[in-house]
């Protein structure tokens, strides 16, 4: 065999052992997320059950209990399968660290079914956040915001938490910044889209 040949030889198996490898890699990362569509029907359902018991209850005997918070595992899986049927498949549900993808990298999700304040950790970082807009899920109403603004950039730093404090200000202070959405989204509107307004229909 020549040397030419050998070359060209080795180079294709060094080329297919390289792409080998890396659709183990996505093959192992995806078979560990085993949070599927039926899945987040059944947890969604679940939920969305106690809530409407706690209100027939509420409104029976008179009485006022605290309606829980939307489950994380529930929105942050909404949010993948919207990106999956957006045409990302290698979105993966991390359980840590909200959600992945090659191509986006690192994905925060944050989630409101109320005019209250969302959170912020003062040391996570991300590539991209999404916001659902979860207000009318009962009546199975989302509206999904990409916003392309990470943790470290000059302009979310800058985001007014009240009206003496900026969002860093409250990082340094080792501070959660709680901002509702209605005054969030005016300050970072120039970076956000809507990639998604409508029904779910995984989850009727």
């Amino acid at each position: 065999m020549c040397f030419k040949y050998q070359k060209m030889v080795k180079a294709y198996v060094e080329k297919k052992t390289k792409i080998c490898r890396k659709k183990q890699i996505v093959q192992y990362t995806v078979k560990f997320d085993n949070y599927t569509r039926e899945v987040c029907k059944k947890m969604f359902t679940n939920y969305k059950n106690y809530v409407l018991l706690k209100q027939q209850i509420n409104s029976t005997y008179n009485v006022t209990t605290r309606s829980p918070n939307f489950p994380e595992d529930v929105s942050e899986n909404i949010i993948k399968f919207i990106l999956h049927d957006r045409g990302d498949s290698t979105v993966v549900w991390k359980r840590r660290g909200d959600l992945y993808s090659e191509i986006e990298k690192k994905i925060e999700c944050k989630s409101f079914i109320s005019g209250g304040p969302t959170s912020f950790t003062p040391r996570s970082n991300w590539n991209i956040i999404y916001f659902l807009d979860a207000r009318k899920w009962l009546t199975n109403h989302f509206v999904l915001y990409r916003c392309t603004l990470t943790r470290t950039s000059e302009d979310w730093k800058c985001i007014k938490v009240n009206k003496d404090q900026m969002f860093q200000d409250q990082v340094d202070q080792k501070r959660r910044p709680r901002l509702d959405w209605e005054k969030l989204y005016p300050q970072i509107e120039p970076y956000c889209e809507v990639v998604f307004d409508g029904a779910l229909d995984f989850i009727e």
